[in-house]
């Protein structure tokens, strides 16, 4: 089946339940804070000389209540957009920031860097994902260096077979295909490759 046609939409249960969690905390923080804001402009309001007089006609009400409370008004809305805000700074900084540490992980892949792993925090999202680069990261290294000593192996056998013709090509392939090993870096500056003693000889 494809991946493109998921109909479980309960996938990351972890991830989900999380996220979902805060939209829900999210909207319930909001209306309350609505609520609170209508109780105390509408608690504001009928304590007016302006909802007492009953000779006082609807326009001429919705003008006082607008020139009496605009300014209340616009503090509970600019408090609640703070609140808001905040909210959800706090919350996206948990996808945004993994998501950037991974993006600028796989740049390093592609550029051929293989010798780091990925750490998240203890609240940031996408762990699972963080974890299987690492595991992919890791199989990396132990295939290449595996390849790195197979292919230098294979170098030095040819070397000692002389210069026959007929293995001319063979050597040829196999300094590519060391070539290409070398553009991966599986090892930090100074640490020994894996598969290999602190002299470099093969283990």
């Amino acid at each position: 089946m494809s991946l493109s046609q998921r109909k479980n939409y309960f996938i990351a249960k972890g991830m989900q339940s999380k996220f979902a969690g805060t939209i829900l905390l999210l909207v319930f923080l909001i209306t309350i804070i609505t609520a609170c804001n209508i109780y105390v402009l509408g608690s504001f309001f009928m304590q007016t000389r302006a909802t007492l007089n009953e000779n006082q006609t609807t326009e001429g009400l919705m003008q006082l209540f607008i020139m009496d409370l605009w300014p209340r008004l616009l503090l509970l809305v600019l408090v609640n957009v703070i609140i808001v805000f905040i909210v959800s700074i706090m919350y996206s900084h948990q996808i945004a920031g993994p998501a950037y540490k991974l993006e600028k992980s796989i740049q390093r892949i592609a550029r051929g860097d293989l010798t780091f792993e990925i750490h998240l925090r203890k609240n940031d999202n996408f762990k699972e994902v963080a974890a299987a680069i690492n595991q992919m990261l890791s199989r990396f290294r132990e295939t290449l260096a595996s390849a790195r000593t197979l292919s230098d192996d294979i170098s030095v056998k040819l070397a000692s077979l002389g210069q026959d013709e007929k293995f001319a090509k063979l050597a040829q392939s196999a300094k590519d295909l060391k070539e290409m090993i070398e553009q991966f870096k599986i090892t930090k500056d100074g640490e020994t490759p894996p598969g290999t003693s602190g002299d470099g000889s093969a283990a």
